[in-house]
């Protein structure tokens, strides 16, 4: 009977996990971020959750059990919209003083701000946000990016179910602590950094002052403000935003050590790299599939995602580009969304609008990727083994080519510092012998896992739905002021106790010089 008991049991708790009620919330309005998440979702709805979404980027094909909630046209999509001209601004006094690469990093995360604040206006009044709200679920997915406003309004309609963030990179400076991980600017890499460990005393000086600085921006630039939005909206008071931002359970991370480097990661900080690629293969255009197999040296595949308005390129850099391509013997396809539709061949490169990249990258007769260090890019590149010469712009892209670099999966040429010369060195030292070699060494280890990384995101998930916050996956370090986890008040009590000491041992070093000079006194007098 206990037997059938313990069986019964075991049935229903399966049942209430397997038929489990999912909301996400993903407020950015950046096409790749949304990419990342997208399988686990899905994967979530086909083992039989219930899995509503708000996004900019609803599913053409969704599952059955999977509702989506258009975001779309409450802000501008974030498709081919960054123009490159903004790196050909420069300062002369700030290039002088070192301090021109530092500030551009800088106003790279200024419209992360009002990007943030524009979508939570909107966001407060989107009644069909409002309805999703109402409703009870069993865990929330939320996107921790450069918003905290879906946090204020999951407060504001009472949902009750345990966080998990998902992040599309590594963490953001304002991430870490949120769950009581450990991002010492020692030896922890901001996001956006251009270098890796070992850091020498100037890198450690620049990140230990721009991780302070990121910290006390996202405060004051975006949490703060808002707030104001939600109270105002709402006619209410609600709990600091940073307060709130601590009620996660679980985080999942885009990222893997063997390619974006060992940082301190606790139970409840998961890293799920490559948990985005799609194993069922879309087909190839029949004009690249020819162009490929007509290859006799195989082919390089260059594109800069899907962000970067690549037709925005200065004339004088793309030119750059093409004469180092051009001396390639192998051929190009180069992701340009201004060619003609089935693309515009010259010479050895085939630009085209639209390319499937990661299918392309699993093709034999590609041997080397060239991109702007956007993580899901490198992901599929070192997938599929493939080395890479990463030309980063802004964003974590810096820090994920200095870190392609350190482990022998590529090299590095910055857009600001390209030249010709540069990006031939670059290509050549990418498709010598040894690099490809490298490249498909750092692939395999990459890949030696326990477990499939969309397969290690759907366990975590189903784990906090069937023990919510009764399992602690944070460190207390989360819940403690800063003036007890920096031991400020150990620091004060021993100071307090040799500044003691030191008193205490004057006194009787006086006390005995006292007391031997009354002594001699006494001797001259007899």
């Amino acid at each position: 009977m206990r037997v059938i008991t313990a069986l019964f049991t075991a049935f229903l708790a399966l049942q209430c996990v397997y038929s489990s009620r999912i909301l996400g919330l993903f407020p950015h309005t950046g096409k790749s971020h949304q990419m990342v998440f997208d399988p686990l979702l899905r994967r979530l709805a086909e083992r039989g959750h219930h899995v509503t979404v708000v996004s900019f980027f609803p599913l053409k094909n969704p599952p059955a059990n999977y509702t989506d909630i258009s975001l779309e046209g409450i802000a501008i999509l974030g498709l081919e919209t960054f123009d490159l001209s903004f790196y050909e601004q420069s300062n002369k006094l700030l290039k002088f003083l070192h301090l021109e690469k530092v500030v551009k990093q800088i106003s790279e995360f200024t419209p992360l701000a009002d990007m943030a604040l524009n979508v939570c206006s909107k966001l407060v009044s989107f009644a069909p946000l409002a309805e999703a709200l109402k409703q009870e679920y069993d865990l929330v997915f939320v996107e921790n990016f450069n918003s905290d406003c879906m946090l204020g309004l999951l407060h504001v309609y009472g949902v009750k179910a345990p966080i998990v963030a998902l992040l599309s990179s590594s963490p953001m400076h304002w991430s870490s602590d949120r769950i009581g991980a450990v991002d010492n600017p020692a030896y922890v890499p901001i996001v956006s950094a251009g270098y890796t460990n070992p850091m020498n005393f100037a890198q450690r000086f620049e990140n230990t002052v721009l991780n302070i600085y990121y910290k006390v921006w996202f405060r004051h630039a975006v949490q703060i403000k808002e707030r104001e939005i939600l109270e105002k909206h709402f006619a209410t008071k609600i709990p600091d935003l940073q307060e709130l931002g601590r009620n996660y359970t679980l985080m999942f991370l885009n990222t893997f050590h063997s390619l974006n480097g060992v940082r301190p990661l606790l139970p409840g900080v998961i890293e799920v790299g490559g948990m985005h690629l799609d194993h069922n293969r879309k087909p190839i255009p029949h004009y690249i599939e020819r162009f490929l197999n007509e290859s006799e040296h195989g082919v390089v595949l260059l594109s800069f995602g899907s962000l970067i308005k690549t037709s925005s390129i200065p004339k004088y850099r793309e030119e750059m580009i093409i004469n180092a391509l051009s001396k390639l013997k192998q051929r190009v396809i180069w992701k340009y969304e201004d060619s003609e539709e089935e693309g515009t061949l010259t010479g050895n490169i085939l630009r085209v609008k639209w390319l499937p990249q990661y299918e392309l990258l699993q093709h034999k007769k590609v041997i080397a990727f060239m991109g702007h260090g956007g993580l899901l890019g490198m992901t599929e590149a070192i997938s599929a083994g493939k080395p890479m010469l990463v030309v980063p712009f802004f964003g974590d892209q810096p820090y994920n080519g200095a870190q392609a670099t350190a482990i022998g999966f590529g090299k590095t040429v910055p857009y600001v510092e390209m030249t010709e010369e540069a990006l031939t060195e670059g290509l050549n030292s990418v498709l010598s012998a040894e690099m490809r070699i490298s490249a498909r060494r750092v692939s395999k280890i990459w890949k030696d896992r326990q477990a499939e990384p969309l397969d290690t995101a759907v366990y975590w998930t189903e784990r906090v739905i069937r023990w919510g916050n009764y399992d602690q996956l944070h460190s207390i370090s989360r819940d403690m002021p800063f003036y007890q986890y920096l031991l400020i008040d150990v620091a004060a009590v021993l100071l307090l106790a040799v500044i003691m000491l030191v008193i205490i041992l004057r006194l009787m070093l006086f006390a005995t010089l006292r007391f031997i000079i009354g002594n001699v006194d006494k001797e001259k007098l007899h």
